[in-house]
């Protein structure tokens, strides 16, 4: 099939990651890919780094004109905005649209939004927390919407399970949707159990600095204990100096690309109960969930974990299986094409 990926994504999140990802399942299973994207973001950079034809968008008009020159099998959009032009660009001619959302945005209220759908092949959610928020809001869907989970990177040979001090860690821009307050306060709760433990964090700042994030640790006493990193060069480097893998968001995480990655790294993830976390941690298996904006609950979690290095071991060694089973680029790639199939069955039918 040639198949056209829209990418109109400004960052490098985890909507960007999925796209890409698919992007490399489907080409290895033979497929032509492209991307379209918007000249100087990091859609557009990653997957021309990646090898990818790039189909760069400007205006609305002179996009849709570009998709549809392309004479794809298969158009699909990965934003709201892409989803519009997707359409505009298929309307008349015999590719297939399908939507894919990976995001933890919100669904909006737009005036036309359900004609658009009804007039969309397949439409894939990337866990099922965002296919049941797609089933309330568009019933007519029925069995076009399915769920695909996303892939993660597996490293062929993961790192050994790190030995001497217990290390955790969490990787994150710096915001307060990501939790760093309650993981901080989680370690000054565990202050009287500790002696040459670390709690690393990585992250650059957005909307919150590590100037604010040092002056709280110091404030609680854990100064020592907390070691900031900034933006790491290396998320797989510095996932496997660590013990344990911590996801503390009170929000968002529709996707959690790296609770996926700790996952892949073989260690084990303690993470809250919030967006698909749930269905990516089997709770006293591959990791814990404890509630959002408890750190109360994370200290319990961690101290259980600092005091049973081999548990920690066998449970990442049951993260990496999961990683292995479910989010693989083969599994990926095999999922989506029967969707694009069907996808393109029903357009040739309508």
């Amino acid at each position: 099939m040639k198949i056209l990926q829209i990418l109109d994504e400004r960052w490098d999140s985890g909507l960007t990651a999925y796209g890409l990802n698919l992007a490399r399942a489907l080409a290895a299973r033979g497929h032509s890919v492209t991307i379209a994207a918007r000249p100087g973001q990091a859609a557009e950079k990653r997957a021309a780094a990646l090898g990818f034809p790039v189909l760069p968008l400007g205006s609305f008009l002179a996009s849709a004109r570009a998709v549809r020159a392309g004479e794809f099998d298969v158009v699909n959009a990965h934003t709201g905005a892409g989803h519009t032009l997707g359409f505009a660009a298929t309307r008349f001619s015999r590719a297939a649209l399908v939507r894919t959302r990976g995001e933890a945005r919100r669904l909006s209220v737009r005036p036309g939004q359900a004609a658009l759908f009804r007039r969309t092949e397949a439409v894939v959610a990337a866990s099922r927390a965002l296919a049941e928020a797609y089933a309330q809001r568009f019933p007519f869907l029925g069995d076009r919407l399915r769920v695909v989970e996303p892939a993660v990177d597996l490293p062929v040979h993961p790192a050994p399970f790190p030995t001497g001090p217990f290390r955790a860690g969490i990787v994150g821009r710096l915001d307060p949707v990501k939790g760093h307050r309650f993981f901080i306060e989680a370690v000054a709760q565990l202050k009287g159990r500790l002696a040459d433990q670390e709690f690393w964090i990585a992250g650059e700042d957005k909307n919150l600095s590590r100037k604010e994030l040092a002056a709280l640790a110091e404030s609680a006493g854990v100064g020592r204990w907390i070691w900031f990193h900034g933006r790491v060069p290396d998320v797989g480097a510095f996932m496997a100096q660590c013990r344990v893998g911590v996801v503390a968001s009170v929000e968002s995480e529709a996707v959690s690309r790296a609770g996926l990655e700790w996952l892949a790294q073989g260690r084990p993830l303690v993470a809250t109960d919030v967006g698909a976390l749930p269905e990516i941690v089997l709770n006293g298996d591959n990791g814990f969930l404890v509630p959002p904006k408890s750190a109360g609950g994370l200290a319990r979690t961690l101290g259980l974990l600092m005091d049973d290095p081999a548990r920690c071991e066998k449970m990442g060694a049951r993260a990496r299986r999961v990683a292995e089973e479910r989010f693989s680029l083969d599994r990926l790639g095999a999922e989506t094409e029967k969707i694009y199939q069907a996808a393109r069955a029903r357009r040739e039918s309508a």
